[in-house]
C-alpha cells in the first residue's frame, strides 16, 4: 500500500471492479479491487502532501531545465531565451522589507503626515523576513480591495493581450506581418504564479524563440531574432497594453472594521494593467541567469499555497465558510471582497464576460475566492 502511494500522505483509495480479459480467447474476468489498494494524490502543495509535492517539483524542474537547454539533440546557443517577471500594480501602501546594504533592511516607509483617515503614513520599522505585518496594508481603509481582487481575476486575460500585442510588436519591428513572422519563428512560453504577501499575483515568465526551417520544423533563429528586438518589444507592450473591466466602485465591501471604501469610478470602467516594476533578463548557460537557476526559481512557486499554512488550500464556500477559518485581516478582507463582488450579479456578470467567461455559470469571484480571485495555480 506504501508502494502504490509513493509515500503520499493522504492517497486516494479506489474502489470498483478489475476486468482481466484473456487476449487469446477474449474471455473477460471481472474482479472487485482490493479496499487496500491506494494511489497518490497528486497534490501539488507543499502544505497538502509533502511528497506529491516534491515530485511535482521535480518533474516541472526537468521540463524547464530541458526546454531551455535543447530540443531533440540540438544546442540551445542559436535559441535566444528571457527571463520575465511581471508585477501589479500598487492598490495602497504596504508594509515592505526593502534589502538593504549589509544584512540589515532599510526602513519600511518614509513618509510625512497621515491618511484621510487618520492613519500615519510612515512606518519607521525594519521588517524582518518573517514579519507577520509584511504585505499588510499601512491603512486597510485606504487600501483598493476591489480593484485588487477584480486585477486578478483579469490577469489570464491580460496576460492573453499581452502575448497578442508582442506577437504584433515583433512582427512590425523585423519588417514582417504576424503570418510571414509565424513562418519564420516560434515564440514559446512557460509562466508560473506567484502569490505576494499583498493577496496579489506576480508572473515569472520564459520566453524561448525558435526559428523555423521552410518545413515548419525547428532550427536556429534568425539572426534579427538573436538579439534584443524581442525584448525591446516587450517592455514597449508591457508599458502600454491593458484590458477593459467593470470597476467595482459603488459595491459595498464590508468587514468587521465596518466599510472598506474604494476609489471612486470615472466612467464605469477599469483599465487592467502591469505594475511598473518589470523584469526582464537574458538566460545563458553557464551566467549568471542560467537554465539550471530558472528553472529551480520557476519550481519553487509551483508548490507554494496562496496562504502559508495551507488555510486557503480549498474552495471558501460561503462568507460563514470563511467566518470559520483562521485568517489575517488582510487576507480575510480580500477573500470577502471576492464574495461582496461576486454576489452582485451585475457586476459578477459584466467581470465573467470581460474576463472571457460564460456568465452565469460559475462566477469567477466566488469559485477563486481562496486565491483572492486569480483563477489559476
Amino acid at each position: 500500500m506504501v508502494s502504490n502511494a509513493g509515500g503520499c500522505v493522504r492517497p486516494v483509495r479506489l474502489a470498483g471492479r478489475s476486468d482481466h480479459v484473456d487476449v487469446a480467447t477474449g474471455e473477460m474476468r471481472r474482479a472487485p479491487i482490493p479496499p487496500t489498494v491506494h494511489v497518490r494524490c497528486n497534490n501539488r502543495r507543499a502544505s497538502a502532501c509533502p511528497d506529491c509535492s516534491r515530485l511535482y517539483q521535480r518533474d516541472a524542474r526537468r521540463i524547464v531545465v530541458q526546454g531551455l537547454s535543447s530540443d531533440d539533440g540540438r544546442d540551445y546557443a542559436g535559441c535566444p531565451a528571457w527571463f520575465v517577471t511581471l508585477t501589479a500594480p500598487s492598490f495602497g501602501p504596504v508594509h515592505s522589507r526593502r534589502a538593504g546594504k549589509g544584512a540589515e533592511s532599510q526602513v519600511c516607509r518614509q513618509r510625512r503626515g497621515t491618511c484621510e483617515h487618520g492613519r500615519a503614513l510612515a512606518c519607521t520599522q525594519r521588517h524582518a523576513a518573517d514579519d507577520k505585518r509584511l504585505g499588510e496594508p499601512i491603512c486597510a481603509r485606504c487600501f483598493d480591495y476591489g480593484r485588487a481582487v477584480v486585477w486578478n481575476a483579469m490577469l489570464p486575460t491580460l496576460w492573453k493581450a499581452t502575448r497578442d500585442r508582442l506577437e504584433s510588436a515583433v512582427a512590425s519591428a523585423a519588417g514582417l506581418t504576424v503570418t510571414g513572422l509565424r513562418r519564420q519563428v516560434r515564440v514559446s512560453f512557460v509562466k508560473v504564479a506567484e502569490m505576494q504577501r499583498r493577496g496579489l499575483v506576480h508572473l515569472h515568465v520564459v520566453i524561448r524563440v525558435d526559428g523555423r526551417d521552410g518545413d515548419g520544423g525547428l532550427t536556429v533563429a534568425p539572426g534579427w531574432a538573436a538579439g534584443d528586438l524581442v525584448a525591446d518589444c516587450l517592455r514597449d507592450v508591457l508599458a502600454t497594453v491593458a484590458v477593459d473591466a467593470p470597476d467595482p466602485a459603488g459595491v459595498a465591501l464590508l468587514d468587521t472594521a465596518g466599510a472598506l471604501p474604494v476609489q471612486p469610478a470615472t466612467d464605469g470602467r477599469y483599465a487592467v494593467g502591469w505594475g511598473r516594476q518589470v523584469d526582464i533578463r537574458r538566460i545563458r548557460l553557464g551566467g549568471e541567469t542560467d537554465a539550471g537557476k530558472v528553472a529551480n526559481y520557476l519550481a519553487k512557486y509551483l508548490t507554494k499555497s496562496t496562504l502559508d499554512g495551507g488555510a486557503l488550500d480549498s474552495r471558501v464556500r460561503s462568507l460563514a465558510h470563511l467566518a470559520r477559518l483562521r485568517l489575517p485581516a488582510h487576507q480575510r478582507r480580500l477573500v470577502e471582497a471576492c464574495w461582496r463582488l461576486g454576489t452582485d450579479r451585475a457586476f459578477a456578470e459584466a467581470l465573467d464576460t470581460a474576463a472571457g467567461r460564460t456568465p452565469g455559470r460559475t462566477v469567477g469571484l466566488l469559485r477563486w475566492s481562496h486565491g483572492f480571485g486569480f483563477g489559476g495555480q
